[in-house]
């Protein structure tokens, strides 16, 4: 009983503010491992990272680079948008990285909801300045062209726009404000382009064939380069990944966390991440990103020209 009235008695404002915390445990899948580590080439690889003072020194070093060129070009990868929660493929929680572990990759991104990151707002504005000529990209996401860039115009997806529509007839793109549904077929219902073709998803898969407006376009400034800035990819998948180095008297700038396979090639080399490299590149050009768009862009149709 004397512990009863103890507790009676006891002042419950003394007791400490208590905030239960949920954290999802990993989801363990047993048998994704092989199909993992083939996606991976072989093996799971681990990230670098230079000291903050380096990462200032390799952005200013590619500010004076990027003020002298007269026709840069940048190529992005999954990099640029894991900020923005969107998952990569090779990092330690990027998507085949998961398979790789025997664990089920994260996918409670809305991926419809994620806006441009830092780094796609900063190209955004360089190509604006008109210090970038053009942007090819192997991301499916859409930012680039949530961001305001525009395809064809100044970006090449390599791989699709997951907000774009494509006939296999003629070629041409419809652009929307909703992401495009993959079906069992690839096939659109119901979606129908003016030539009369059946609309499909954008999207590229392992073996297919890169749409040609996009790649001619890409290669077309990789021939031009003399400046070209590789963000956010290890440069593994070709032929998007020979792009870079198409112009032997350019010279090449890589900033990933991860080696890649022409990093013997490169004249500046960074291990950082994105956001902080060009948070420091554009506070040696003394430039600021607009935020990015708070509604989606116009859409269109047709390829154009």
């Amino acid at each position: 009983m004397a512990f009863l009235a103890d507790l009676q008695s006891f002042d419950k404002g003394a007791l400490h503010k208590a905030e239960t915390v949920v954290r999802p445990m990993p989801v363990i899948c047993a048998g994704t491992e092989e199909w993992g580590t083939k996606c991976l080439g072989g093996m799971v690889e681990s990230e670098k990272r230079e000291t903050p003072e380096e990462t200032k020194q390799h952005a200013q070093a590619f500010a004076k680079m990027l003020k002298a060129a007269k026709h840069a070009v940048i190529f992005t990868g999954a990099g640029v948008s894991t900020s923005t929660g969107v998952a990569d493929y090779r990092g330690p929680n990027g998507v085949w990285t998961c398979l790789a572990t025997g664990r089920i990759p994260d996918e409670s991104v809305d991926l419809h909801t994620v806006k441009p990151s830092y780094t796609h707002m900063c190209i955004t504005k360089l190509v604006e300045k008109k210090m970038v000529k053009f942007v090819t990209s192997t991301n499916l996401d859409g930012l680039h062209w949530k961001s305001g860039l525009e395809p064809h115009i100044n970006l090449s997806e390599l791989h699709g726009n997951m907000y774009c529509a494509r006939c296999p007839r003629c070629k041409a793109e419809y652009y929307g404000n909703d992401p495009v549904k993959r079906t069992p077929t690839r096939f659109l219902e119901g979606k129908w382009c003016s030539c009369g073709g059946n609309l499909m998803d954008s999207g590229i898969d392992f073996g297919q064939t890169l749409p040609l407006q996009h790649l001619s376009s890409s290669e077309k400034h990789g021939r031009k380069a003399d400046l070209s800035l590789v963000v956010g990819t290890s440069m593994r998948v070709s032929p998007a990944s020979k792009i870079p180095i198409m112009n032997d008297k350019g010279k090449l700038c890589i900033v990933n966390l991860m080696d890649t396979p022409f990093d013997t090639k490169a004249k500046l080399r960074a291990y950082c991440s994105c956001d902080d490299f060009f948070f420091h590149l554009m506070d040696e050009l003394k430039l600021s990103p607009d935020f990015p768009p708070q509604s989606m862009p116009a859409p269109f149709d047709t390829y154009r020209e």
